[in-house]
């Protein structure tokens, strides 16, 4: 103790006192003056900053343009047809006596505000006018073979073929007209959904080719091999006589032919293969396709990646999705599933005005009234756009906000919501030629004269309200959950950015919060 006190002391001696500078007395103006001489002057934070920003530029006058250029380099453009930001800078070459330039601070800011204008986004579409100008030479190829088809079969579609030219001409005319009008209801559901700010209209171009074309097609030549096989399936069960015929009828022939050979089946028979093949495998079909045809037109921005992980453990294999970050650490997270909804709909609306210029080019006769009114309503008829649109929310969910979702999931709204259509009346694709097109979308023709009593009428009547009341139901539900999963991405990269179990939480809450409301 005696060793560790005399240790202190010799710390604090006199001495060790001497070696500081004594503190200033502030009321000694003499001895103020000389202390503040003394100490280093230190200038305020703000300028500080200033008179390094002054020194970087006036020393280095191109460090900032090498800066950006190098991060150009490592950042790839979100946008097509972007134009480079450092275009925008000009070389600053230094004196010929290669002294550095000097400039002052309100120099330097006016430099950095010029510098700043240059980095502006105005080549980027923001109305979908702009977007179209930004158009390719593929997408107009696309366009001008998509307008030839239908002139083509507009022209062939004339009825009766042995009229003279001009009435020929004629009536080919008002077969465009009337192909026209089919195109106006999806034209203006299409410029109210779309965001060109968030969509190029190249890729946009190239989902509606797709599903015009090889997505038609594709539906198409399915639904009549599934068709195929349910019959034969269903003719097994109940009508096993029908195979008796089978060496002179072609077995995949033979459940096509049942009028032509003269056979009569049952009634059930008939409605379990109806039923079963145009309420439950052709909107399986079709709404498959469509997902299928996104997939490979596009490539979506997605926040997750999923894929199959298996598992070995007590010598049992069990396999579950497991997702991954599909985001670089310096890329933005995707908040907008505005690219989903309006590509979904480019692949819906192909599909759709495919089939239903097909069948507005069979409703050409003379003896057939109401055409422009049958290809209008044809065109606003959405059924095909709110599948479409529930598949691209349950599809956002997955990638944008890292739900579990399988693949049935995915399609069991939109493929329900299309069977129910089918049953109302709506042909699928392999039903080629419609004798009622009218039942389709539960309307008449209104020069059609009907002798249906007072009630029948209100029971035709309440079953198309009804009808009607479920479709703004649906349209409701796709504009709610739009917005609702927007802000939930939103809320992703804000509230709870950097925790996705917090996030996974909230999110499930919600929706046992939304089933016990419901």
């Amino acid at each position: 103790q005696q060793q560790q006190q005399q240790q202190q002391q010799q710390q604090y001696s006199s001495s060790s006192y001497a070696a500081y500078p004594p503190p200033p007395h502030f009321y000694n103006p003499v001895y103020n003056q000389q202390y503040s001489a003394q100490q280093p002057q230190q200038q305020p934070p703000q300028q500080q900053v200033l008179s390094q920003y002054t020194a970087q530029w006036s020393n280095y006058p191109r460090v900032y343009e090498q800066q950006y250029q190098q991060h150009q380099q490592q950042v790839e453009p979100q946008k097509k047809g972007r134009q480079s930001v450092s275009a925008g800078f000009q070389e600053i070459k230094p004196e010929a006596n290669n002294e550095p330039i000097a400039y002052s601070d309100r120099q330097n800011v006016a430099r950095y505000q010029q510098h700043s204008s240059a980095i502006s986004y105005s080549d980027v579409p923001v109305t979908l006018a702009e977007a179209t100008s930004q158009m390719n030479f593929d997408s107009i190829q696309k366009s001008c073979i998509i307008f030839a088809s239908v002139t083509m079969l507009a022209y062939c579609a004339v009825s009766p073929h042995n009229v003279p030219l001009a009435d020929y001409n004629r009536l080919f005319y008002e077969n465009l007209q009337i192909v026209a009008l089919v195109f106006v209801c999806p034209l203006v559901t299409f410029m109210l959904v779309c965001d060109a700010r968030e969509n190029d209209v190249n890729s946009v171009m190239t989902s509606f080719y797709s599903s015009f074309t090889v997505g038609y097609a594709l539906s198409f030549g399915l639904q009549l091999l599934c068709t195929t096989l349910i019959r034969l399936g269903v003719f097994l069960f109940w009508e096993p006589n029908i195979f008796d015929l089978s060496p002179k009828v072609p077995l995949p022939v033979l459940p096509w032919v049942v009028r032509e050979i003269k056979y009569r089946p049952k009634r059930i028979t008939l409605f379990v293969a109806d039923f079963l093949t145009s309420c439950v495998a052709s909107p399986i079909i079709e709404e498959y396709v469509k997902l299928l045809m996104l997939h490979w037109s596009v490539n979506l921005p997605r926040n997750f990646q999923w894929y199959l992980k298996t598992t070995i453990k007590k010598k049992k294999k069990k396999t579950r999705r497991v997702a991954e970050a599909a985001r670089q650490p310096n890329e933005l997270a995707v908040t907008n599933i505005n690219s989903y909804v309006t590509h979904m709909l480019a692949v819906s609306l192909g599909i759709k005005l495919c089939d239903a210029i097909r069948r507005i080019l069979m409703y050409t006769k003379a003896s057939q009234r109401d055409k422009s009114f049958y290809s209008f309503v044809r065109g606003l008829f959405p059924i095909h756009e709110l599948c479409g649109a529930m598949t691209a929310l349950e599809l956002a969910k997955r990638n944008v906000l890292g739900v579990d979702m399988p693949l049935w999931k995915i399609l069991c709204n939109a493929v329900l919501f299309h069977g129910m259509a089918n049953f109302r009346g709506m042909k699928p694709i392999f039903k080629w030629n419609s004798a009622t097109p009218w039942s389709e979308m539960q309307l008449s023709p209104w020069n059609v004269a009907d002798d249906s009593t007072l009630p029948q009428l209100l029971n035709k009547g309440f079953a198309k309200i009804v009808w009607i009341i479920l479709q703004a139901r649906v349209l409701g539900y796709c504009i709610k959950n739009y917005y609702l999963i927007s802000r939930q991405a939103r809320k992703r990269t804000t509230t709870y950015a950097g925790k996705q179990a917090a996030f996974s939480a909230e999110l499930a809450a919600a929706e046992i919060l939304k089933k016990t409301k419901d």
